[in-house]
């Protein structure tokens, strides 16, 4: 049986939230909206030496569990690495009708998760936050689906390469289906193994389009990014989670306009079971700018038959990696009645700060100047060097 039909009050807004660092987003009032709610950008970071760890566990069972309570357990190898930045799990819970409540504990490695001990959501009154960074996130729609996403503070995850286990289990008062089509981790970690600079931005929602739409609901979805640094990038990824999807039922993804893979991404063979996730990836580099959308379509006027009726975009992810900055060189080329002549030798980008100090045991500095490194010799002149009897220099990133 295909997904009952949602539609969908609003577009996706240009929002960021930093799960670490970075803006805060706006909330909705509610976690169930018949029609939807879209797709915003819900976390948005720059780390040094970083990547995205991303794994999807397919864990659909077609036949009806007798009663909760009902336990899923996956689990995560994550690399080795110093330290998680950011992390955040994610699933997608049928409910049987919007009416029924759900009461989730959520165990990593054994121990509770304070976000959902228990979470407790569903009915069309829910009044859960969405599209919070650091609080707990329910996303209901239709006739009972469920996006439930979960902030993990990195220190429960393992760092030393080994297995983490998570466990979800569901109890309900009343008759909450509670099979899960997923169960997804989407971790930011650092390692000193890595030389880059890695920005991230991760968009979720209920992001409901359908082939044929009866207004408000709607064939495509736009989702805007938080905003990346392009400048010297070396790769860029693009990373979307769908629901509903059927292999040979087409849907096309758009990224800043250009299309990416085939006229069929959203995908799931149903000779595993009924319902599953579609995860894709794409390079998207040459595509790259400052902000950056996706577009999630099945409009008629664009997808060629036969297109999905109905289909959830509800997680995107785009990671970018850029070197590491560089180091510079600052040299004085001489003095004169004009001042102290300073030389600077860097790298393409980044900004930088000149410093000076008279006494280097009081280690007070003042800045000189605020300049953009451009692959270039810079000189720079110190007027005040002519009345110091000495006079110290450095540069340093800002």
């Amino acid at each position: 049986m295909k997904a009952p039909k949602v539609k969908t009050i609003c577009r996706a807004l240009a929002l960021a939230v930093a799960l670490v660092s970075g803006m805060a987003a706006q909330t909705a009032v509610a976690g169930y909206a018949f029609e939807g709610q879209g797709m915003i950008n819900v976390l948005t970071g720059s780390v040094a030496n970083g990547n995205l760890f991303w794994a999807t566990v397919p864990t659909w069972i077609n036949a009806y569990p007798i009663g909760l309570p009902y336990t899923n357990q996956v689990a995560f190898t994550l690399p080795a690495c110093n330290r998680i930045a950011a992390s955040r799990l994610a699933m997608t819970v049928w409910g049987g009708t919007a009416d029924y409540t759900c009461q989730m504990t959520v165990t990593v490695n054994g121990s509770n998760l304070p976000a959902a001990n228990p979470f407790v959501f569903g009915t069309t009154a829910d009044t859960n936050a969405v599209f919070s960074s650091n609080a707990p996130c329910a996303y209901g729609s239709g006739y009972g689906v469920w996006l439930v996403t979960l902030p993990v503070p990195g220190g429960m995850l393992r760092t030393d390469g080994s297995t983490n286990t998570v466990s979800v289990a569901e109890a309900t008062p009343d008759n909450f289906d509670g099979r899960i089509q997923h169960v997804t981790l989407v971790a930011v970690y650092q390692s000193s193994a890595l030389t880059n600079v890695f920005n991230y931005a991760l968009a979720e929602g209920s992001g409901d389009i359908y082939g044929t739409p009866t207004p408000p609901e709607v064939d495509h979805r736009t989702v805007v990014f938080g905003a990346v640094d392009p400048t010297n990038a070396t790769a860029a990824t693009l990373t979307a989670l769908y629901t509903y999807g059927h292999t040979g039922e087409n849907d096309e993804l758009f990224f800043n306009g250009t299309q990416l893979g085939g006229d069929d991404i959203a995908q799931w063979d149903t000779s595993v079971a009924n319902y599953g996730p579609s995860l894709v990836s794409f390079d998207v580099l040459a595509n790259l700018m400052t902000t950056n959308t996706a577009e999630f379509t099945v409009a008629a006027s664009v997808v060629p038959a036969p297109t999905e009726p109905d289909l959830r975009p509800q997680l995107a992810a785009l990671a970018v990696t850029r070197p590491a900055p560089t180091a510079g060189q600052l040299t004085i080329a001489g003095l004169d009645a004009a001042g102290a002549h300073l030389v600077w030798k860097g790298p393409a980008s980044g900004n930088f700060s000149i410093e000076t100090t008279t006494n280097l045991a009081l280690a007070a500095w003042s800045t000189l100047t605020d300049f953009v490194s451009t692959n270039s010799v810079m000189t720079f002149t110190d007027s005040a060097a002519t009345h110091s009897v000495s006079r110290f220099y450095r540069a340093k990133t800002q």
